[in-house]
């Protein structure tokens, strides 16, 4: 939770750091969430706050290939403004804006900040996360983790496309 009150003057520059469970990801590939922190720069125009900032977290995935876990430190650039919903819903109307909003109600000046932090680890994610870029991955026959383990199994690689020419030599 931000709050806005606490600064005096403008441009601003804060750390935040999450609580354990604060903020809830959805995806597939990530088991666990932990040391999130949001450092902005705020800047106050009129009744917006323009922020601009990273999203850091380390997190630890499962590894598209080999299916083990590992840590990494996520990095994410993020920026958005702050307005109270009225304000915002006026000028919504006038023009097309493609930036991402949150919004305090009346004079509190408390911003939740736990979707746009959501958003922008689910943005540093790789698509498919890979503990090392040379991860071998599992054996397709014995389901072994190459990484640590080398497999006995014989890898006869062939184009079933050529199994029909590969039938006039076998006479």
């Amino acid at each position: 939770m931000l709050h806005l009150q606490q600064f005096e003057t403008f441009p601003a520059h804060v750390l935040l750091q999450g609580q354990p469970g604060e903020i809830q990801v959805d995806y597939e590939g990530l088991l666990e969430l932990k040391n999130v922190r949001v450092e902005l720069d705020i800047q106050m125009s009129g009744e917006e706050y323009f922020c601009q900032g990273n999203v850091m977290s380390l997190v630890k995935l499962e590894c598209a290939r080999c299916l083990g876990a590992f840590e990494r430190e996520l990095v994410n650039r993020t920026d958005f403004i702050i307005s109270d919903r009225e304000s915002y819903d006026a000028r919504a109307k006038e023009a097309i804006d493609d930036e991402d909003y949150a919004f305090f109600e009346g004079s509190d000046l408390a911003v939740d900040l736990s979707d746009i932090v959501r958003q922008a680890i689910l943005l540093a994610i790789s698509m498919k996360p890979l503990c090392s870029d040379d991860c071998r991955g599992l054996c397709p026959a014995c389901g072994v983790n190459l990484n640590v383990t080398a497999c006995q199994c014989r890898a006869e690689k062939t184009d079933a496309r050529w199994d029909a020419l590969k039938k006039l030599t076998d006479n």
